[in-house]
């Protein structure tokens, strides 16, 4: 999942773009979905991955 914080960010997906313009759009996509990217203006992106590394847990 790729959240916009500010700025103006474009994901490319296999057959769809998404452009991310207004704070707090989101995309969320699947294991093994291919994608790019292009910062269109300079952005701050927040980017979570799910499930965690194997192996790893928080003390």
């Amino acid at each position: 999942m790729l959240v916009l914080i500010s700025g103006r960010f474009l994901m490319r997906f296999p057959g769809r773009d998404v452009l991310l313009e207004r704070q707090g759009d989101y995309v969320v996509w699947g294991r093994g979905t291919g994608h790019s990217w292009c910062a269109e203006e300079e952005s701050v992106v927040l980017t979570v991955r799910w499930p965690s590394v194997p192996g790893y847990r928080a003390g």
